[in-house]
């Protein structure tokens, strides 16, 4: 038993296998002692400046606005300054973009015309053509003030595309009997060059009271 326990003493301690430690890589080293330092905007406070913008690689170019979809168009925006507009048109049964124009007349008189761009949605609504599709579009407003209770006016609009011409125009006259009272007469002719059954005269008299 002596034995046993004095070989128990002088005997070494078993061996533990421990894993080996992972040496990093050269480039993490590298970045550990010495970092990237960030380098000062260039830029700063001249974003849009040619010169303060990267160098482009050989071989390319710098892409500026000149080089975008729709480059060459500007959207003018109507105002109390200006006698012409720009304005985009939407609806269920058209969408499209509108130019319009004021013209210079003499007191008494006023006219606007404009003129659409788009595509029909739905067909005959809104004065249009019995079918979808691209469309080009036609209006023409005058007023003419015939004395102090007398006022002249036509509005015509004219739609064409690819299943033919619709044309809408009115004629009216309206005479102020007294304040508030209206007597209206006027004649509204519809033609459709592909739809024979839209073609319509209507004439009409009405007599408004304003309460």
């Amino acid at each position: 038993m002596l034995p046993l326990l004095w070989l128990a003493f002088i005997a070494p301690p078993a061996a533990i296998d421990q894993a080996p430690v992972a040496l990093p890589q050269p480039v993490v080293v590298q970045r550990v002692l010495a970092p990237p330092r960030c380098e000062p905007a260039r830029c700063l406070s001249g974003e849009w400046n040619a010169s303060a913008m990267a160098a482009i690689p050989g071989g390319q170019r710098r892409i500026d606005g000149q080089d975008l979809p729709g480059s060459g168009v500007r959207l003018l925006l109507a105002d109390a300054q200006r006698r012409d507009w720009m304005k985009p048109q939407g609806s269920n049964a058209r969408v499209g973009l509108q130019y319009g124009v004021q013209a210079e007349t003499p007191p008494g008189t006023q006219l606007r015309l404009a003129f659409d761009t788009g595509f029909r949605l739905q067909a005959y609504a809104d004065d249009g053509i019995a079918g979808t599709g691209p469309v080009l579009r036609g209006q023409l407003e005058w007023q003419q003030t015939l004395g102090e209770r007398t006022r002249l006016s036509q509005t015509t609009r004219v739609e064409t595309g690819q299943h033919g011409t619709f044309l809408r125009n009115s004629l009216q006259l309206k005479l102020a009997l007294q304040p508030g009272l209206v007597l209206s007469s006027g004649v509204e002719v519809r033609r459709d060059s592909d739809v024979a059954g839209r073609n319509q005269t209507d004439a009409t008299l009405n007599l408004r009271y304003a309460f």
